[in-house]
């Protein structure tokens, strides 16, 4: 069975260790070329340590030195895209097959019950190990173990969370919620100095692991008691269904279809986008005092973030941050119109009065509200009533409907690549322009031209609220994501 998922994912985990590993070599390149000496590399430590808006998305800097600024600028990072790697491994594998129906055909042969569960979490938690390898390469030990660990413990959450549910979505969103939910408790800490706070996120457990190498212990327990937890409710519930038995829906036409589909996940990340406004504004709140613009690297943050006071600096980078996470929704949206193509439920749905323009509209349609809703419920938590930070959350849309549309091109054009295609426009709008692209050599202003949230106007940080790149985007979005469905209507399903 596990050589069965190595095959089957060679090249998409491929990519997922090759794209980690490549970010932490390519930025300790770009930082060693940065700080040829120690003092040079002691100059920026002091530079950096005082600006608490960049400590709360990077985490403490542990040393002034070349290693410390490597792991304080990659470090939250590769934490993240590992967790990330090991949650969507282990539910393609177990919750997705079993939804598909494709589990049961595997379970007819002498398979046990156990053994797709046991394979999943098995490739998941090799994948992160062998990443852990490379990037103690490149890193060092401690760093490695440091990026495994977050793996370690989420592949377990997402074995768990393949136990509760029957749905794949629903599945996704308990164990990227909580990733979400643990990363909000480590910025909250780390932006407000209440550091003892990190013990309750595993993402803060990597961070302490990396000055205090007995704190590796939580994670391995943790792992080891969740992996339990996911055996126990594997072998309880009934196959096919999950602990939390779901409810039967109702009859209903064309709109209220999408909305059933995508309502449980939509009120998730409307609830979890409230709670992260309401966390990080709350930090973001309580900073006061100016961005002291003298050293060149102070300078240069200011150049990109346009203001020179902190609080309103930290609130227009979490909304930028949120933004382009909130991208991430109306991928998934579109991906569902991939995903019941190839089931046949679309085949069967089209048998009926629905076209498929209706059909794909229906979906396009929650995509949109869906954005709109989880960028105003996070505007006005962060806000606390300020219109200036709701107007802030809710430029972010247009944007991020962007990356959904180019979803929903790939889904006409190129339906078999459509997921990769997604994921790819939207690790890149959210990595290439800050990590990725001044790693290579590429200016942050050149890099973040890739990313439709550069061309927003930075109302908290002192522009001024212009339409024209607003429209700009909405135009982008309209027409990508008219010739997506231009396609769809006219291609043969599967």
């Amino acid at each position: 069975m596990l050589r069965f998922l190595l095959r089957r994912d060679r090249v998409v985990l491929g990519s997922w260790i090759a794209l980690i590993a490549g970010v932490v070599l390519s930025v300790t390149a770009q930082y060693s070329r940065m700080f040829p000496t120690a003092e040079a590399a002691l100059s920026f430590a002091r530079d950096v340590a005082g600006n608490t808006a960049l400590t709360a998305f990077t985490g403490q800097l542990t040393a002034p030195t070349l290693q410390g600024l490597i792991l304080w600028k990659i470090g939250d990072v590769a934490f993240i895209l590992t967790a990330l790697m090991a949650i969507l491994t282990v539910l393609r594998h177990t919750r997705a097959e079993e939804e598909s129906g494709r589990q049961e055909l595997l379970r007819s042969t002498p398979l046990s019950r156990c053994a797709p569960l046991a394979s999943a979490l098995g490739l998941a938690m090799g994948a992160s190990l062998l990443v852990g390898v490379l990037v103690a390469m490149i890193g060092g030990l401690r760093f490695g173990l440091a990026v495994t660990a977050p793996g370690l413990v989420f592949a377990a959450v997402a074995g768990v969370a393949a136990q509760l549910t029957e749905r794949s979505s629903t599945a996704h969103l308990i164990a990227c919620g909580l990733l979400g939910l643990t990363y909000g408790v480590r910025f909250a800490a780390d932006g407000s100095g209440l550091l003892w706070a990190r013990w309750f996120s595993p993402n803060g457990w990597s961070h302490l692991f990396l000055v205090s190498s007995w704190v590796l212990v939580v994670p391995l327990v943790a792992t080891a008691l969740l992996t339990v937890v996911a055996f126990r409710l594997n072998l309880r519930r009934d196959f096919g269904a999950g602990v939390v038995p779901a409810r039967p829906g109702r009859t209903g036409g064309d709109v209220s279809l999408p909305w059933r589909v995508h309502r449980t996940q939509l009120i998730g990340w409307v609830t979890a986008f409230a709670l992260a406004g309401a966390t990080m504004g709350g930090v973001a709140a309580g900073m006061r005092g100016a961005v002291d613009g003298g050293s060149a690297v102070m300078s240069e943050f200011l150049r990109r973030y346009g203001s020179g006071e902190l609080g309103d600096t930290l609130l227009w980078m979490i909304m930028i941050s949120l933004g382009g996470t909130a991208a991430l929704f109306p991928v998934l949206v579109v991906l569902r119109l991939r995903a019941d193509e190839v089931s046949g439920r679309a085949e069967l749905l089209l048998s009926t009065a629905m076209s498929r323009m209706r059909w794909a509209g229906g979906h396009l349609l929650v995509a949109v509200a869906g954005t709109l809703a989880m960028m105003t419920a996070a505007g006005l938590a962060a806000g606390r009533g300020d219109l200036r930070v709701l107007t802030a959350a809710l430029l972010q849309v247009p944007a991020a409907l962007v990356v959904g549309a180019v979803a929903m091109l790939a889904a006409g054009v190129a339906p078999r690549a459509a997921a990769a295609i997604s994921f790819v426009v939207w690790l890149a709008v959210n990595m290439f322009g800050e990590i990725v692209g001044p790693s290579l050599g590429i200016g942050y202003d050149v890099a973040n031209l890739v990313s439709p949230f550069h061309y927003l106007p930075r109302v908290l940080t002192g522009e001024q609220l212009t339409a024209a790149p607003l429209l700009g985007l909405a135009a982008v979005a309209v027409f990508f994501s008219s010739l997506g469905m231009a396609r769809l209507r006219v291609r043969d399903l599967g």
